[in-house]
Parts: structure tokens; C-alpha cells; sequence
């Protein structure tokens, strides 16, 4: 139970992180930065990572 409380935690923490990440790049592309698509281009590749790690998990094959 503790460690399903302390992903929890992680996950949630996770997620402030990325939505912050997010509202940053866009603040950035609006302004002209193009340094904003390179922080969206590696969120996203950072997900896909994660989100493959997660379902690889899930089916038991680690």
C-alpha cells in the first residue's frame, strides 16, 4: 500500500511538472522563442517513453 501511495505521489507531482512545463513552452512560442517547440518536442518524447514503460509494466513483461 505504501508504495502504491508513493506513485501516487510521484505521478501527481509528475503532472503539476508537465502541465508547468507546458504552459511554459507555449508562453515561449508566443513569444517568437522557438525554444518552446524543443521543450514540447522533448515532453512529448519523454511521455511516449513513459507511457510505453507503463503498459510494458501493466502486462508483466519488465
Amino acid at each position: 500500500m505504501e508504495q502504491r501511495a508513493a506513485v501516487k505521489r510521484y505521478l501527481q507531482i509528475a503532472a503539476v511538472l508537465a502541465f508547468l512545463g507546458a504552459a511554459f513552452a507555449i508562453f515561449l512560442i508566443a513569444l517568437g522563442n522557438s525554444g518552446g517547440w524543443g521543450i514540447l518536442g522533448t515532453m512529448a518524447r519523454i511521455s511516449m517513453v513513459g507511457h510505453f514503460f507503463i503498459q510494458r509494466g501493466k502486462n508483466g513483461r519488465t
